[in-house]
């Protein structure tokens, strides 16, 4: 469950009290014990895979590992406090006024705090549809870094930011920006395999702007609203069929049962047809497997990326096989034109409303109170 107003405010004073200090403290040996017991400690409610720990001059950010949870944690420190920082060289000063990104799903989240203003530099700007980065970059506010996986360390190193935020690869594709003196932190949200638990990174955004109040109160109100119309789904008289995914290059790939997408399938109310086939990650099947599987399924959900307007006619075109299944033939295709939804953006922070639309098109009787957004039923022929 999330904080009440009560403990949301409480937690922000104690925040303000412990981060606003930033005179130097006069006991350096007390400034480097960073191990030392937190005077507070945020565990998220939904996600797993990050906490913050507060100290008196600073705070460490704890992320698991992405490859290996026995390993480590990746630890990042943030402190306004001088002293600290001088002692820790390593520490990013915050609140931060110069940050990079290298992924669209981190510019959601500071377009939630409003903090787009002390971006930057972006990665891989294409990918990006947010007006304000965009209008940013056209005006040479914000810098074209290249690629997230390999960013031009010259036009880094002159933007001189107080920090910037990666994504996790396996292989350590950051190595040389590190040597360069670059500060980094890995923001590993896409991990989370629950729509809430990756909408509650908002939280660990909100740590390097000192906005951690604001943001739990942003989770606590669209957590309520998804879990309301979780309990709607949760009564529905039919639990309808679905199928998921299509076929890329002779494989076919679907979400496995415990993985994000799935999760969403199981707190919209449905029997999805792969529930029973564990992972976090998609399953890769022949077409034969799938329409074995799922020929009878009543809905079947999708996600395309068309410029051009979708259809029954296009879905056929791309394998006249699909049109032998059942929810083709009924015309229940359920799906989300990425193109031009924002689901990869905008719908990271609207979970619920992504929840209301699948509940609204997986069960027509009940009314969620708000049109579709992300998600539509295919009705052009």
């Amino acid at each position: 469950m999330g904080l009440t107003n009560k403990s949301i405010l409480a937690f922000a004073l104690l925040v303000m009290l412990a981060l606003t200090a930033c005179q130097p403290n006069q006991n350096n040996s007390k400034t480097t014990q960073v191990y030392d017991k937190p005077s507070s400690l945020y565990t998220p409610a939904y996600a797993n895979r990050f906490r913050i720990k507060y100290y008196s001059d600073h705070k460490r950010i704890e992320v698991i590992h992405p490859w290996d949870s026995a390993a480590p944690p990746l630890v990042t420190l943030l402190s306004g406090d001088a002293t600290f920082l001088k002692n820790n060289p390593s520490a990013i000063k915050i609140p931060v006024k110069r940050w990079v990104s290298v992924a669209s799903t981190q510019i959601s989240y500071a377009h939630q705090l409003n903090v787009l203003d002390q971006l930057v530099g972006m990665a891989e700007p294409q990918y990006v549809s947010n007006k304000k980065v965009q209008a940013g970059l056209a005006t040479g506010k914000v810098r074209d870094v290249g690629t997230a996986f390999a960013p031009d360390i010259e036009i880094l190193l002159a933007l001189n930011p107080d920090m910037m935020m990666i994504s996790p690869f396996k292989e350590d594709f950051y190595a040389p920006l590190r040597s360069a003196g670059i500060k980094m932190t890995t923001n590993s949200s896409y991990l989370e395999n629950t729509p809430l638990g990756r909408m509650e990174w908002l939280v660990f955004v909100a740590a390097f702007f000192n906005k951690e109040g604001e943001a739990i109160a942003t989770v606590n109100e669209v957590a309520n609203r998804y879990n309301k119309v979780k309990q709607l789904a949760a009564h529905a008289n039919n639990k309808p069929c679905v199928m998921s995914g299509q076929i890329y290059q002779g494989v076919w790939y679907t979400p496995a049962a415990q993985s994000f997408n799935a999760n969403f399938l199981k707190d919209a109310g449905v029997r999805y047809i792969f529930n029973d086939r564990p992972g976090t990650g998609s399953l890769s099947y022949d077409f034969e497997t799938v329409y074995q599987a799922a020929a009878h399924c009543e809905y079947w959900m999708m996600m395309v990326n068309r410029a051009e307007a979708y259809s029954y006619s296009a879905l056929n075109d791309e394998d006249p096989r699909y049109a032998d299944f059942d929810a083709f033939k009924n015309r229940k295709v359920v799906y989300s034109n990425t193109h031009h939804s924002m689901l990869f953006e905008k719908g990271l922070l609207e979970p619920d409303v992504v929840l209301s639309d699948l509940v609204q098109l997986f069960h027509p009787e009940i009314k969620t109170g708000s049109a579709p957004v992300y998600y539509q039923k295919l009705s052009k022929e």
